[in-house]
């Protein structure tokens, strides 16, 4: 009985595993405040918050003071995130970062984007995980 028992708590840790797997980094949000350039001072003031539940792929859910802000789609690979924009939005170029996840808060570290407002917002603080 307890090589039974054994086995099935061995068999049931990989399955944990692919449902950790299963799901993107989550949903985050931070609060920008100033007067600073990465606030564009001031007007990039509020509570923002991005969902990327998603493990590989999907398209950025961004609020912005609880309005969907931005939009586009998002592709993962380890711990990079491609980001394409939506046609029409402020942001007309893809962009690359590193993400780490340290417990509960999320930050963006920039390989390459020429769009100032996402890269000031995305890289303000830490994002903290939400719901």
């Amino acid at each position: 009985m307890k090589r039974l028992t054994a086995l099935v708590a061995v068999l049931a840790l990989p399955s944990a595993s692919v449902a950790l797997a299963a799901s993107g980094p989550g949903k985050f949000q931070t609060k920008l405040t100033g007067n600073g350039a990465k606030t564009m001072h001031g007007k990039l003031d509020g509570t923002w918050q991005i969902d990327l539940s998603s493990p590989t792929s999907g398209h950025v859910q961004l609020t912005w003071d609880g309005h969907r802000s931005g939009g586009g789609k998002y592709v993962i690979s380890g711990q990079t995130i491609t980001l394409t924009p939506k046609k029409g939005g402020s942001c007309h170029t893809r962009s690359k970062y590193t993400f780490t996840r340290t417990g509960n808060n999320l930050t963006f570290t920039p390989i390459s984007d020429t769009c100032t407002i996402r890269k000031d917002v995305l890289t303000y603080g830490p994002w903290t995980e939400v719901g």
